[in-house]
Formats: C-alpha cells, sequence, structure tokens
C-alpha cells in the first residue's frame, strides 16, 4: 500500500494551491504508549529497535503482520476470536504503530526475519501459522519461503504480486481533494487525508469512525517526526520480490482476497499469485463486500471462512 500513498501523494502535489493548515497536536511517545497499547502490550529491544507487541491466548501459534500505515491493533477483532484456541502474536512493524523507528533505519528483509524469530521465541513457538496482509504480504511470503521449517501455513490477504498499478482519475473526489490540501504540507498529515484514504479502502464506511481516523493521525504523524523512516521502511521491502517468494512457499497456502479490492484486485493481482505460489496444497478464497483493508471491513466475516484452514494446519 506504500506505493499507493507515494503515487497519491505526487499527483496531491500537482494540484496543491491554498495556504497549509495548522498542524494538529503531536503527542508524545509515552502519551500515545497510554491511549494506544493493550492490556497486553509489551516492549522490547529486538535487534536494536524497540518492538511493541502482543502475545494472547494458548495453543498452536498465529503471526499476524498489519499493512502500511496500520499496526497490531489492525488484528484486533481476529485476536479476539482466535485467542481461545490459539497463541496469537501480533507486533507494530517499524516504524509504524507504537514501535520505535530503527536507529540504524534498517528495515531489511533479514531485520524483519529477526523480529519475527524473537518474538516466536518469547512466546514459546517453535513453529506458527503466518499472516500477512496488503504490504506485508512481502516480508511474509519472503519469511516462508526462507524458513519452511518454522512455518506450518501461511494465508495472504491482498497482496501485491510485482508493482501495482493504479488508476489516478478513477479517484474520488473528496480523495482528489484531500490529496491536494495534504500536499501543502509534507511533514504532517490532517485528519481528512486518513479519513478519506480509509473511506477508499472500505466497503463498510462505519468502519471508518472518528476514532480510528485520530488512531491514524496520531500515530502516522509521528513516525514523520523521524526523517525518512517510512521511505526507508518502504524501500527495504519491495514488492518486486514477491514473484520470486511465491513459488518458493511450501507449507499450505490460503490466498484470502476480498471481491472488492480496486488497490490488489483479485483479476490481476489476486490471480497472478495463486498462480505463483509453489505449495501443492493451496486455495483461493474469495470474501464478497469486502476492500482492501480486509481486517478493518469485514474482520469476522473474513476470519470465518479462514477458519476451516487454520484449524487444519495450525498446530505445535
Amino acid at each position: 500500500m506504500r506505493r499507493l500513498w507515494t503515487a497519491l501523494a505526487a499527483f496531491g502535489a500537482l494540484t496543491a494551491q491554498a495556504p497549509a493548515p495548522e498542524r494538529p497536536p503531536s503527542p508524545t511517545g509515552a502519551e500515545l504508549r497510554a491511549r494506544y497499547a493493550l492490556p497486553a502490550s509489551r516492549f522490547v529491544e529486538i535487534d536494536g529497535e524497540t518492538v511493541h507487541y502482543v502475545v494472547e491466548g494458548r495453543g498452536p501459534a498465529i503471526l499476524l503482520l498489519h499493512g502500511s500505515f496500520a499496526s497490531l491493533r489492525q488484528w484486533d477483532a481476529w485476536a479476539e476470536r482466535l485467542r481461545g484456541r490459539y497463541t496469537v502474536i501480533r507486533y507494530d512493524q517499524s516504524p509504524m504503530g507504537l514501535s520505535v523507528p530503527h536507529p540504524n533505519a534498517d528495515y531489511s528483509i533479514e531485520h524483519r526475519f529477526r523480529i519475527i524469530d524473537a518474538l516466536a521465541g518469547i512466546a514459546g513457538a517453535k513453529r506458527f501459522l503466518i499472516v500477512g496482509t496488503s504490504s506485508a504480504g512481502v516480508p511474509t511470503a519472503a519469511y516462508a519461503a526462507a524458513n519452511p521449517e518454522r512455518v506450518t501455513g501461511v494465508i495472504l490477504n491482498n497482496i501485491a504480486v510485482g508493482p501495482v498499478q493504479f488508476d489516478m482519475a478513477g479517484l474520488p473526489q473528496a480523495l482528489k481533494d484531500a490529496l491536494a490540501d495534504d500536499a501543502r504540507h509534507p511533514a504532517y498529515h490532517m485528519p481528512e487525508y486518513w479519513r478519506q484514504i480509509l473511506l477508499h479502502n472500505v466497503t463498510d464506511i462505519s468502519a471508518v469512525t472518528p476514532a480510528l481516523v485520530e488512531e491514524w493521525t496520531l500515530l502516522n504523524n509521528r513516525v514523520l517526526e523521524f526523517p525518512g523512516a517510512a521511505m526507508a521502511a518502504a524501500r527495504s521491502t519491495p514488492t518486486s520480490r514477491t514473484p520470486d517468494d511465491l513459488p518458493r512457499i511450501a507449507a499450505p497456502t490460503m490466498l484470502l482476497w476480498s471481491a472488492d479490492d480496486h488497490e490488489t484486485r483479485l483479476d490481476r493481482e489476486g490471480a497472478k499469485a495463486i498462480e505463483l505460489v509453489g505449495a501443492k496444497d493451496k486455495q483461493m478464497v474469495v470474501v464478497d463486500r469486502c476492500g482492501h483493508m480486509m481486517p478493518l471491513d469485514c474482520p469476522e466475516r473474513a476470519l470465518e471462512k479462514a477458519l476451516p484452514f487454520i484449524a487444519r494446519v495450525a498446530h505445535d
């Protein structure tokens, strides 16, 4: 999803005109922790980086990786259901959420792997099912391909398979207006910017609450206080590598796709992904009336589709 927002920012820059609005308040890191950390939240230093993570439940382990500009809170609905039967591991992929940007801007795949291995160790999970949505498809596919002995199964949700194609002309006018406004202040984003982006990526607009918009605004404006962190992270996990990783996945794999995803489309990225996955045990499952941000848009219906696969492949 980062590639989309980079393209959107360029589009907005071409249309910017009016003076910039006043920057919204920026809470401190401690204030953000107090507001958005969960009761089970923990913070640990791994490979030089302070990582925010949550481990809940008992049983076979499931690792959930969130998408761009989101946080582990993206998986709240799934975690609530799964933790009754499984050990659910989730964390904020730095520089997002409450994790602290890496001091040396190391967001390489190898660094991502070290984070995953360390958190699995903390949870006592020698093997686990790994789930990645949107841009998290890059580290998810890469890890599954490189570590077949650790992975019991893979769920890839609305992932990019190579460069993503964008239809700028087809954007809603409200989103175009928000982009034009946003181009006037590259050091911060106003709430309307995130509201329009969220609305553009869901079918259930009731999911885009004022509280969610504020969360995305505050957490992502914090990232902008660390110059270059977001772009360094994007460059280090390019979607161009995923077509090479998918054929190397041996574990049972589910492609869980939204029928109404206009960013990574079912008939384009979805069709390519299921063709490329190397696992003999693979399946495509489609969730109707759901947009790109599946964990926010239709989490319960998506999980119902995934539960039979999870029950079959998740084991200690």
